[in-house]
């Protein structure tokens, strides 16, 4: 990302986003030194034009949550792919017709699709983006590194990694960062190609694990930008009961 309209196709949209500069990136592994996760029945594999392109996540029964720039175009073939930690298996289902809605001041989209026999993973609140704080990173993006091809190498199961919140103004988020994102470092791992559109989760005071940015941008070696899905709690609330309209 050259400019504050960002990388976002740098973090994801493998298929019909590659197109994005991944010149641009530095060195990117999937959720690199992370593990393969055990857990996260709520999250989506993304599909453009039936190419793994992205993640997302269910926040309801008919509503899933990714980034924008996954599903920006209504002539994408966007499908999803539900219910297993492994890509190849699970529930697919196909975005609703004028069901996708974005997000103001974040690259974030809400896409509607059939009922979902899915526990939805629920919502956090503003105390849980703290910077210091440590959250989760999920994502079935690339396990390789230049200059293979992001799009040859997406993981089949399900990856996660701790990283942490930095300040909004740490010079190494400067051109990744909106008003309406979070910025983190590496921790255990890296979110990098494939993983747009993934959840950040962390856990409330009562020890139920949530969500709290929709990942949007990677430099693919040091720091990624989230949506901060905190601010965006009423939005996405209200998308949820009125459809969006």
């Amino acid at each position: 990302m050259l400019s504050k309209s960002r990388v976002y196709g740098a973090v994801g949209a493998i298929g019909a986003c590659i197109a994005f500069s991944l010149a641009t990136a530095g060195p990117a592994s999937a959720i690199q030194g992370g593990t393969v996760s055990k857990h996260g029945p709520w999250a989506v594999r993304v599909y453009i034009d039936g190419e793994p392109s992205c993640t997302g996540t269910v926040v309801a029964s008919e509503w899933v949550i990714t980034a924008g720039h996954c599903v920006r175009y209504d002539n994408w073939d966007v499908t999803f792919r539900v219910g297993s930690l492994d890509q190849r298996h699970g529930t697919a289902a196909r975005r609703v017709k004028n069901g996708t809605v974005f997000a103001p001041g974040a690259d974030v989209a809400l896409v509607r699709v059939p009922r979902l026999d899915v526990e939805p993973l629920a919502l956090g609140t503003g105390d849980s983006v703290k910077v210091g704080r440590g959250v989760r990173s999920y994502g079935w993006g690339a396990t390789c590194a230049p200059p293979r091809s992001e799009a040859s190498c997406q993981s089949n199961v399900l990856k996660q990694a701790q990283v942490t919140i930095v300040r909004h103004t740490d010079p190494r988020c400067d051109l990744l960062v909106g008003t309406g994102d979070f910025c983190v470092r590496r921790g255990t791992g890296l979110p990098a190609g494939g993983d747009s559109g993934g959840p950040a989760t962390a856990f409330d005071k009562a020890g139920r694990e949530v969500l709290v940015g929709v990942l949007s941008a990677s430099d693919r070696t040091e720091v990624a930008s989230f949506g901060d899905v905190t601010r965006l709690r009423k939005w996405i609330k209200w998308v949820v009961r009125t459809g969006g309209h």
